[in-house]
């Protein structure tokens, strides 16, 4: 008696790869969901909530050029542009994935700037230790302040380019394994920017650690005035609450992306509303009201040669007297 032997591999393989080419090649063919394309059929599953893309479209346009004024006030560029950027970014990205669900351009752009988005404000929170070092005290440190911004932000390019690499093959492959490799380089770079996260929290922790458990004579006049000033707090929780919101939405998306595309996770529109739209405005907002220019006014300043804080108004007559 002949044994039923198992459909060979190649033959499963052959099968699962012609459905998933036709259904591509029929996704090419739709214009917008109709009978004929249902949004079951895209990648989200789902055609986004229209007043709910506008509504945070709306707020992140607010932050920009609430952004743009604070920089014309305090001119503190690097922060404030790379907020602008963030939250300009926001917008695009919302408005892209409001658009036709099956454009394959569409959604490669809306990975690219949701992806790219929450980098920009991520650096101007880099930036902020910089400045907290500096001032309350670099003996404290594990390293020189001027060297956050450059290994974070550096560790943050290194993700952008393994997640918009990921994304660009997993949304062109016309294979399998091509789709696979995408996901995995994609995958790599979430969990990267994850990890730079968590070592620049642990990090940051560890500084102010250090300056709580120190003797208090140790520190600079300069230190102790910041150290026990009201604004120098709200400043603190506000940036901890930036940096805290955009962690939850870089670990979301490590689970998001966890099951592959078109898991149950990624079509749930509520879970994407909550852990990444709420999680980038919270801590774009954070940034508009835990501005610097008027809680941390020590970040509008440079520094003099002993290292002791030089006012912006006593730079400036500096350079006139120099000229």
């Amino acid at each position: 008696m002949a044994e039923d032997n198992p459909l060979p591999i190649r033959t499963v393989t052959f099968h699962y790869l012609k459905s998933m080419l036709t259904t591509r090649a029929a996704t090419y063919a739709c214009k917008e969901v109709t009978p004929e394309c249902p949004v079951e059929g895209t990648i989200y599953g789902y055609a986004p909530n229209y007043s709910t893309t506008v509504e945070f479209c709306v707020i992140f346009f607010i932050c920009c050029l609430v952004q743009l004024a604070q920089m014309i006030r305090w001119r503190l560029w690097s922060f404030s542009i790379s907020v602008i950027l963030g939250a300009l970014t926001e917008v695009i990205g919302r408005i892209l994935l409001n658009q036709n669900p099956y454009s394959s351009i569409g959604f490669q752009m809306q990975i690219c700037t949701l992806t790219l988005a929450p980098a920009f404000w991520s650096a101007a929170i880099y930036l902020t230790l910089k400045h907290k070092v500096t001032v309350l005290g670099s003996q404290y440190s594990l390293i020189r302040a001027k060297w956050y911004p450059y290994i974070f932000v550096t560790c943050d390019i290194i993700s952008l380019v393994l997640q918009g690499a990921g994304g660009g093959i997993s949304a062109t492959a016309k294979t399998a394994s091509k789709i696979d490799m995408g996901s995995d380089i994609m995958m790599a770079g979430i969990v990267w920017q994850v990890i730079t996260l968590t070592v620049f929290g642990l990090g940051s922790a560890h500084f102010l650690l250090r300056i709580k458990g120190a003797p208090k004579e140790e520190l600079t006049f300069e230190a102790q005035r910041v150290w026990k000033s009201q604004k120098f707090w709200s400043f603190f929780w506000g940036i901890a609450i930036a940096f805290a919101t955009t962690y939850i939405r870089c670990v979301y998306r490590v689970v998001e992306m966890a099951g592959g595309w078109k898991n149950d996770i990624m079509q749930d529109e509520f879970s994407f509303t909550l852990f990444e739209s709420a999680m980038c405005v919270a801590a774009v907002v954070a940034l508009c009201i835990a501005h610097p220019g008027y809680l941390f006014k020590e970040m509008r300043r440079g520094l003099n040669e002993d290292g002791s804080v030089l006012d912006l108004k006593d730079l400036e007559h500096r350079e006139k007297e120099f000229f």
